[in-house]
């Protein structure tokens, strides 16, 4: 035979007034929000068994990832694994995570095409780099490939890899300083491989040194 738990009491908590406390058979069971508690539906003198405390649990886990997530988006946008991964992170289900996350991307809180575009374009303003080391950081983000394209073609639109690099190498050449051409071009070298430039581009790079 299914146990059955009774509600006994239900009461606002004094810390969070929205958040209610709900006890079965005399003691407190779990605290839930007052959205959940609408939702359920469950009132004082119910009976409720271990199938339908689970549900209301879930219901509670749902809507604790749905306002996670929507404060972590509000920050700054994040593609699909970087949500899911703090989110799993947090120690919530991974089920009711992909869950929120599918609901999210039909809402369009989230896509990973936009996500990639604006990424791409504003690591180009912020600190320029080659397309091997963009792609990289794009990867990293859990994102397709088609996707990491079309990031790499924003943010290389309006410009080639080569002139990027020229900006990156002239803005280090004025802080060298003095210093003989052989140390300057290996710094600088050094510097662009580093920022993800590939070689034949730094090497043309250092056939316009002169210029």
């Amino acid at each position: 035979m299914t146990e059955k738990y009774t509600v006994t009491e239900i009461s606002v908590q004094k810390k969070r007034r929205n958040r209610y406390s709900i006890f079965l058979n005399e003691q407190f069971a779990f605290g839930l929000h007052q959205d959940t508690l609408l939702k359920s539906g469950i009132a004082k003198g119910d009976e409720l068994d271990d199938a339908q405390i689970d549900g209301i649990l879930q219901m509670e886990e749902r809507f604790c990832i749905k306002e996670k997530a929507i404060r972590l988006l509000a920050v700054r946008a994040r593609s699909r694994k970087e949500l899911e991964d703090r989110l799993c992170g947090a120690g919530y289900d991974k089920s009711n995570v992909a869950d929120i996350i599918d609901y999210l991307e039909n809402k369009q809180y989230i896509d990973d095409g936009e996500f990639a575009v604006m990424f791409a374009c504003s690591r180009m303003t912020s600190k320029p780099c080659g397309t091997l080391l963009l792609r990289r950081e794009l990867q990293q983000k859990g994102l397709s490939e088609e996707n990491i394209e079309r990031g790499l073609e924003a943010a290389y639109k309006n410009t080639t890899e080569f002139q990027i690099a020229r900006q990156v190498a002239d803005k280090r050449r004025e802080r060298i300083g003095s210093v003989d051409d052989k140390k300057a071009k290996k710094r600088i070298s050094d510097l662009l491989l580093r920022r993800g430039f590939p070689w034949h581009v730094v090497e043309e790079v250092l056939d316009h040194w002169q210029e």
